[in-house]
């Protein structure tokens, strides 16, 4: 990485030492297009700026909050909860959907903080700018992170591994010892500790965990159907398949988006569910299927009568608004770094 310097980005970006300065210690004081010139600038020339910005400084109230969704279902119960908050606390709400492609491409939130002067950020899910921002989140106003576990910023999530341990428990109490489980993305966290739970409950009961019944890259209608049709056909089928939910999936990953069309957040457990009911007539007894709902509302489908661990996505969404609004407002002196919200099973 070349070595910054604000002469290399003022020949650059064609403006002076000075201007350059400005842009990064002193935003504010700057036109939109002067600072669009020094990004740019700097983007062509591969730099890295972490340590040429200003450190954030509270010294405005410009009373808005940008939220940056990362949900592959937008407008969650997550949402609905914190602009709850946020509207009582009488904040404006800027929302944005980042395009991120590369590393440079960071800046383009730098700067539009810059212009627009926000007084927090909430982040909604994984994404894999998150680890670039790291660098910069100093120069950025507090950041709060919903629905993901990271030890780089305050966040507001679930304990996975405890929640599959949990559903886990619960079907080996009722006499399940053939479980299998439907995950949707292996590589991301929230479905990694998910997996540990379900093994560490298995292990624990003397189960032999059965790499077959473990089915990975799962979270659409089609993909469930499929996995069920399997696992029915096959050698020594399970009496019970838990479903994870599709609540944490991200719009960046292209794999999810493509495939997004005409899904929903419940859709692995309706494709599931339907290839079980088809599948009756090779099944000994029916397949106990149990899932993760967000809501405790009655659905008045087939749904309602499956277990469930139900994720309070809207108590979510009022923490993290409230611990953000603590944190600008300096009212609390133990801001808790990892925030769980805890579940509720709706077991039958």
């Amino acid at each position: 990485m070349t070595k910054i310097t604000l002469s290399t980005i003022a020949k650059k970006a064609n403006i002076s030492i000075a201007s350059v300065s400005r842009v990064l210690k002193k935003p504010h004081l700057t036109s939109p297009q002067t600072q669009l010139r020094v990004y740019q600038a700097i983007e062509a020339l591969n730099m890295d700026t972490s340590k040429n910005f200003t450190p954030y400084q509270p010294t405005h109230n410009s009373k808005k909050i940008l939220i940056i969704d990362n949900q592959l279902f937008s407008k969650s119960l997550i949402n609905i909860g914190l602009e709850q908050v946020l509207k009582e606390e009488q904040y404006q709400l800027f929302y944005l959907q980042f395009p991120y492609n590369k590393k440079s491409d960071i800046h383009h939130i730098i700067r539009y903080v810059a212009q627009n002067a926000f007084d927090g950020i909430i982040i909604i899910n994984d994404a894999p700018y998150l680890k670039t921002l790291i660098s910069y989140k100093n120069t950025l106003p507090p950041i709060v992170l919903v629905n993901h576990f990271s030890l780089d910023f305050v966040c507001v999530h679930f304990d996975h591994l405890f929640i599959g341990y949990q559903l886990t428990q619960y079907l080996i109490d009722n006499y399940h010892t053939q479980i299998a489980i439907l995950l949707n993305d292996d590589k991301a966290m929230n479905s990694v500790l998910l997996l540990q739970g379900y093994k560490q409950a298995l292990l624990r009961a003397n189960i032999r965990i059965e790499p077959r019944y473990i089915i990975q890259g799962c979270f659409t209608y089609q993909h469930a159907t499929s996995a069920i049709k399997k696992l029915i056909n096959g050698t020594k089928l399970p009496t019970a398949v838990i479903c994870a939910d599709n609540f944490s999936l991200n719009y960046l990953d292209e794999n999810h988006y493509k495939k997004q069309y005409n899904q929903s957040p419940d859709s692995m457990v309706l494709g599931a569910l339907h290839q079980a009911n088809e599948s009756k007539p090779k099944l000994t007894k029916p397949l106990t299927i149990s899932y993760f709902s967000a809501s405790k509302e009655l659905k008045h489908n087939e749904l309602d009568r499956l277990c469930r661990i139900n994720k309070p996505l809207f108590n979510m969404g009022q923490m993290s608004a409230t611990i953000l609004c603590d944190i600008i407002k300096g009212t609390s002196k133990s801001i808790k770094h990892c925030t769980f919200i805890k579940t509720e099973p709706i077991f039958y």
